[in-house]
């Protein structure tokens, strides 16, 4: 008997999402567009009198058909309920990544980036949640996993999105690939000891409890109680979307401020600790570049994608790598491969995306990869999905190991220093997003620049130190090129100057820098009215004198670029 109380109960949820009927609109015409935005229905895929992919229910489903519209229904709960058997739990997940870590501790290093928000509930007092009791596991591949080197860092995460386990799927499989093949293609050995290599292939465990237990396979969101009614809704009333939560220009293009939408971006940017969970351990590292994987569509996205008509300064240099990228997987049916192309161009634009706060807030080549034809393909096809997926992959990996410029930058003292590093043939091209600038990390003062081959200008700059200009960079496709960087003080210590006079004439001597010019202040006061000193002159670039004066007793050097 209480076995058919619980099948009843779990009867009773699942059919409160039955009605959840995935459609691809064929040749949509403006009526079905304004419908659709009169319906606020959710649109997964829109294009331009082509197609324009929506979830419905029943009775909308009904008037599609009323109206004679051509459509294909993709996926209905029937179908996801049959397909999500195929798909790794919880459980397993943590079980794998423990038997992972036991097995390979001289490459690998798990840890928890810290609880979902329903184990916080439970944590909190209320019982309701005892079957959350969820973390957010990472897993750092690298040859010595337990030390932060001075490596590049990549990042392969997963299922931000519930309702997309292939996603998590396909991170397990390359992170297996990586750690069973370490040590046995040489390839493989030399990305692990050369770089940090993170994996976190389920960043929204509680609502991927729901999609694979048959509650709410459509569920897109985390967990958060919404209504504050202390107990799991089992539907879309609760949760946040995780992908429209991050901190740049948080808003609602493409998101929704009603908490019973899919698309509800929280409260306030970085409302959610799944979302902040990511954000800390990205910025902790000097990422130069990651994919997150997505369900669906068959595309290789770069950032931006936040509002019509943004565009990357880099946008060209990560074409290319998109298209490299792309052209490895082939799509799942019907011929040819994934689609590259910047996220703006794709269908819809939305705020508060991973992708662009990892670009435009840390100059990340920031990735999503959209997997398959459907949230959630059939058991037979995830194999098959996953293989396709792994070159790409790799691709990325080592992209870092050519036509890339890296080094350290340092202080007088050997001390690293966070540093802008500008390129001028990049970072000056007009009518481009305004984003933050490439910097050095504190760690190490390492910076990376990936580029396309060719000659270039680079421009090392902090304030209250000389800018540094290093032109004709050669980037070549064969190699890294490497360049360390030494700022100084913009102005010269007065210690380090030799003033002397000499037939009326004050001299100043200084030690010669290849790296810098120089200009001469010059005030009757010591402290204050230091201005620029144009009647003096250059004996050397090191070596100054002027006509000895009353009104310029005092003297200060400033370094400028050579």
């Amino acid at each position: 008997m209480k076995y058919l109380i619980i099948f009843f109960i779990l009867f009773s949820i699942i059919s409160l999402s039955a009605n959840e009927i995935l459609v691809s609109v064929k040749n949509p015409d403006n009526s079905v567009k304004k419908w659709v935005e009169e319906q606020n229905i959710e649109i997964i895929i829109f294009q331009e009198n082509e197609l324009l992919d929506i979830i419905i229910d029943e009775k909308q489903l009904a008037y599609l058909q009323r109206n004679r519209y051509e459509f294909e229904i993709l996926s209905t709960e029937e179908q996801r309920l049959r397909d999500i058997a195929g798909y790794r739990n919880y459980e397993e997940v943590t079980t794998e990544l423990q038997s992972i870590a036991l097995a390979h501790p001289g490459i690998t290093q798990l840890t928890t980036l810290g609880n979902s928000t329903c184990y916080d509930y439970y944590l909190g007092g209320d019982s309701d949640y005892s079957d959350f009791q969820f973390e957010v596991w990472c897993l750092k591949l690298s040859d010595n996993p337990q030390v932060n080197e001075d490596e590049p860092n990549i990042f392969y995460a997963a299922e931000i999105h519930a309702r997309e386990p292939i996603s998590l799927e396909v991170d397990m499989y390359i992170l297996n690939y990586l750690v069973s093949n370490y040590g046995v293609i040489d390839s493989v050995t030399a990305w692990i000891d050369s770089t940090q290599i993170w994996f976190i292939p389920l960043m929204n465990p509680d609502g991927h409890k729901l999609v694979t237990e048959g509650w709410h396979t459509y569920h897109r969101k985390n967990m958060r109680d919404n209504n504050a009614n202390g107990i799991p809704d089992y539907s879309s009333a609760d949760g946040v979307d995780l992908n429209r939560n991050f901190g740049y220009v948080w808003g609602d293009n493409g998101a929704s401020n009603d908490p019973n939408s899919n698309l509800y971006h929280g409260p306030y940017e970085w409302s959610e600790q799944e979302s902040v969970f990511a954000r800390d351990l990205i910025c902790a590292h000097k990422f130069y570049a990651g994919i997150t994987y997505h369900s669906y569509g068959q595309w290789v996205l770069y950032p931006l994608g936040h509002l019509p008509g943004v565009c990357s300064y880099d946008h060209e240099i990560m074409d290319e790598l998109a298209v490299d990228m792309a052209a490895t997987i082939p799509r799942i049916s019907g011929g040819g491969y994934y689609t590259p192309m910047q996220a703006v161009d794709f269908g819809y634009t939305c705020q508060g995306t991973m992708g662009d706060w990892g670009y435009a807030e840390q100059r990340i080549f920031a990735y999503t990869i959209e997997l398959a034809t459907t949230f959630i393909p059939p058991e037979s096809q995830v194999d098959q999905i996953c293989m396709d997926n792994l070159q790409a992959a790799l691709i990325m990996l080592d992209r870092i190991n050519h036509s890339t410029v890296t080094g350290n930058i340092t202080n007088e003292n050997n001390e690293p220093i966070i540093t802008e590093i500008y390129v001028t043939e990049i970072d000056s091209v007009s009518g481009m997003t305004s984003v933050e600038p490439v910097r050095s990390d504190s760690t190490f003062g390492r910076y990376y620049r990936l580029l396309l081959p060719g000659n270039y200008t680079f421009t090392f700059h902090k304030d209250n130190y000389a800018d540094i200009i290093k032109s004709n960079i050669t980037v070549s496709e064969d190699f890294v090129t490497e360049l360390d960087i030494c700022l100084k003080p913009e102005f010269i210590n007065s210690q380090n100057i030799n003033i002397f006079i000499e037939s009326g004439f004050v001299h100043l001597q200084w030690e010669d820098e290849a790296d810098y010019d120089y200009e001469i202040y010059s005030s009757g006061n010591p402290y204050t009215d230091f201005e620029l000193n144009t009647s003096g002159m250059f004996i050397a670039n090191s070596h100054w004198k002027e006509v000895l004066s009353e009104n310029k007793k005092f003297f200060m050097i400033k370094r400028i670029p050579a």
